[in-house]
């Protein structure tokens, strides 16, 4: 179980990470040419011709990275409130299918995997924004944006989860109701029903 679910967090995590660095790269490159900032390419990376210009481009491509985490985040929370396997309606269903989108709906294991890959992306850029924050290499609202963004996205994660956690117990109790029920029949004795319900 272990091991599966390990392939299964590197397997989600190949696609945001190249997506969160060619981000980063096209938006130091588009960023640069909008503000009209010269910079040149080394060994090392970007180079600016003073800092101010690097704070400026670093804090805009920065955002444009949150942006991005937003946007998969958001993905993520909207299937995983809508298009959840466990709790989805027959009528979202029907529409799915009808759309032949099966690949929509979701099932936890899958769902929570690519959660936890894009959470663990934001609060790493959360803590290496607030870093940079803290020695003047990005603006303020940067780093408060991403970790508004990382709570938020915590928050309606969890709960979703509470809101599984409770389907499944739910279901538990009432496969036991039924057990408990189709025993008594078989038994046919009325006056153990009562004492066994209390």
């Amino acid at each position: 179980m272990f091991s599966k679910l390990l392939t299964k967090l590197i397997d989600q995590a190949i696609f945001p990470a190249i997506l969160i660095l060619t981000t980063r790269i096209l938006s130091v490159i588009l960023v640069s040419h909008y503000l009209d900032i010269r910079f040149s390419l080394d060994a090392s990376g970007f180079a600016f011709a003073n800092e101010a210009d690097y704070v400026t481009v670093n804090s805009y491509s920065t955002f444009f990275m949150i942006a991005v985490l937003a946007v998969g985040l958001f993905y993520i929370l909207l299937k995983s409130y809508v298009f959840h396997e466990s709790h989805i309606s027959p009528e979202t269903t029907a529409r799915v299918f009808s759309f032949k989108l099966p690949y929509f709906i979701q099932t936890s294991f899958d769902l929570y995997s690519q959660g936890t890959v894009w959470l663990s992306y934001s609060y790493l850029l959360t803590i290496v924004s607030g870093i940079l924050s803290f020695y003047q290499f990005l603006f303020g609202w940067v780093f408060i944006t991403s970790f508004v963004l990382s709570i938020l996205s915590t928050v309606l994660l969890i709960f979703d989860i509470e809101h599984e956690i409770k389907i499944a117990k739910e279901s538990n109790t009432q496969y036991e109701l039924d057990e408990n029920f189709d025993y008594l029949e078989k038994n046919e004795e009325p006056e153990k029903w009562i004492s066994y319900i209390k």
